[in-house]
């Protein structure tokens, strides 16, 4: 693909690139899967899940199909740390024996 030329591709191109500098970028096959991505979702969610897809998951699996099939899971936070239980003060003294 000619450089500057701005396609409906080329913000997907851009964070790939941004991943990976030196690798070239599957113009084909993330046309193929993006696609119906785009009419379904805006640029700029499919955008932070590629980045969030292209972040976890090691070079030797990436696969735009995989990340096509698995859309929407990229970018779920991570989950919270539990805070340890915390008692009332009505429950400490219920279990130190003083009766409120």
């Amino acid at each position: 693909m000619a450089t500057g030329v701005q396609t409906w591709l080329s913000p997907f191109a851009a964070v790939w690139r941004s991943a990976y500098p030196s690798a070239q970028v599957p113009f084909k096959q993330l046309a193929r899967e993006l696609k119906p991505l785009t009419e379904a979702h805006p640029t700029e969610r499919i955008v932070a899940e590629l980045e969030a897809y292209l972040k976890k998951t090691p070079p030797q699996f990436l696969s735009p199909h995989r990340f096509a099939m698995t859309f929407g899971a990229w970018t779920k936070p991570e989950p919270r740390e539990r805070r340890p239980y915390s008692q009332s003060v009505d429950e400490m003294d219920r279990n130190a024996g003083i009766i409120p």
